[in-house]
């Protein structure tokens, strides 16, 4: 049924300036949902330009995309036959005021505090008053669980990530999860309109610090893509060389986190050793430890880092693999905790090192620890010897391109469209909106004293999910 669903919308009514971006007419759209519930095409993600509303799906060779135009009601919802849509068709309604047929408008981004509702909109409504404080009211699910009502985030008074969750405990397990996002929404939609795309990407290079190097090379493709022009062979082995070291420095960060909250002093003390020789070894390629604005490179860019480092690193990785596995390890005591299914993480399109870690087991903390370290390693042979590389070719031209990477947390995507050399509109599909929303399926079972772990190993970013 996949294919019949990718044949139904490379029939749309025309196709676009955006390679595999096709617009469907309204029955069109209601057809292609209507397949939808008898296939497994994975929904990538949807947002809106105010005039359409765009649907990535994945199928092999090249991602394809379902444009609808919107009508005075709305659209039709995707949300009932991918759970994965009613995120982004919440951040839709609150951007925008465009209601999804079909499926939930509360708010997802907009907690009460913003000085005009759907700020994207032709026609912005300033709000009555700001509240004093968010007040946090249990959904039904919270409720019905009883027992303790706990919160986790920053309005508990620590330095955690600016999302928050409402935990229902009956007993000693979390049964019921509420995320509260939208914290750290910084209005890049709006930010980044009529800005050249130079300026753009210093932006985008900032939205996700463990992910900047992901973001700035998915939106260096789809900037290719729209201006039509190849990607440079040295622009592409800069890609490659720095998505592998962002790789390992943002792994071995997470390794160290995690070693540190089980009370494994020894890998964390490894892994954090490693990840400050990585912060040297990024300083001395690029001049800098975090690697913003790196991509486009700059034309003294070395083709190789030092061997000498390489192989340090190399020897100390197989150390951490071996202080990982040792009887009370990490992957013993993480063993069980967090698990996010392979069943779970297609209906949500999540993909990357977390659906990895969902198909070789059980999709557990030890499972998402141990891709990690296998990630690690792989980047350090990349990195040992790096794989010849050819230009990008550009895919489309038409002053519309999407491009993606895989980040550290899985595959990112944006889209830009430019007029007269500006950016008109974009979009940045990041893996951190399905993790927030598939924390209930997560953290259901587990313990209060784990979720901190848990949130970790997946690597998931308030500012990536909320933009």
């Amino acid at each position: 049924m996949s294919v019949e669903v990718a044949a139904l919308i490379r029939q749309g009514a025309a196709p676009t300036p955006c390679a595999g971006r096709f617009v469907l007419e309204a029955e069109a759209w209601q057809a292609m949902i209507a397949g939808l519930r008898a296939t497994d095409l994975p929904l990538l993600g949807l947002w809106s330009d105010g005039v359409q509303v765009h649907a990535l799906f994945h199928h092999d060779p090249i991602p394809l995309v379902a444009s609808v135009a919107v009508s005075p009601d709305g659209y039709p919802a995707l949300s009932p036959v991918r759970v994965g849509a009613q995120g982004p068709e919440r951040i839709i309604h609150d951007l925008w005021g465009i209601p999804a047929i079909g499926g939930r408008c509360e708010p997802w981004l907009d907690q009460g505090r913003w000085p005009v509702a759907t700020p994207l909109a032709a026609h912005r409504a300033p709000t009555p008053g700001l509240p004093e404080g968010r007040e946090f009211i249990d959904d039904a699910a919270v409720r019905q669980a009883g027992g303790t009502g706990l919160g986790y985030g920053p309005a508990e008074g620590n330095f955690r990530a600016p999302f928050h969750l409402r935990l229902g405990l009956p007993g000693a397990r979390i049964e019921a999860v509420q995320p509260c996002m939208g914290y750290a929404h910084r209005g890049l939609a709006a930010r980044l309109r009529g800005l050249a795309p130079q300026q753009a990407a210093r932006l985008v290079a900032r939205i996700d610090a463990p992910a900047t190097v992901a973001h700035q090379l998915a939106f260096a493709r789809a900037l290719h893509n729209a201006t039509g022009t190849a990607m440079p062979a040295q622009d592409v082995a800069a890609g490659v060389m720095l998505g592998a070291m962002e790789r390992i420095a943002t792994h071995l960060d997470v390794l160290a986190q995690a070693g540190a909250m089980l009370g494994d002093g020894r890998s964390a003390t490894l892994a954090a050793s490693m990840l400050e020789q990585m912060r040297q070894m990024c300083r001395n390629v690029c001049g800098r430890r975090l690697l913003f604005d790196v991509i486009p490179p700059a034309a003294t860019f070395p083709v190789r880092v030092d061997g000498a480092q390489l192989a340090t690193l190399a020897a100390e990785h197989a150390s951490l693999h071996r202080l990982f596995w040792r009887p009370r390890g990490l992957a013993a005591q993480a063993r069980g905790k967090g698990v996010l299914s392979a069943t779970m993480a297609a209906r949500l399109g999540i993909m990357g090192g977390n659906a990895r870690a969902a198909r070789k087991g059980q999709g557990d903390v030890t499972d998402r620890l141990e891709v990690r370290l296998g990630e690690i390693g792989a980047s350090l042979a990349l990195l040992a010897a790096p794989p010849e590389s050819t230009v990008m070719e550009a895919e489309g031209g038409g002053e519309e391109g999407l491009g993606w990477a895989e980040g550290p947390a899985g595959l990112l995507w944006h889209w830009l469209r430019l007029e007269a050399g500006h950016v008109a509109a974009w979009w940045c599909g990041d893996p951190s909106l399905a993790l927030a929303q598939a924390l209930p399926a997560i953290l259901s079972g587990a313990a209060y004293e784990d979720v901190d772990l848990i949130v970790v190993s997946l690597g998931m970013s308030a500012t990536g999910a909320d933009l």
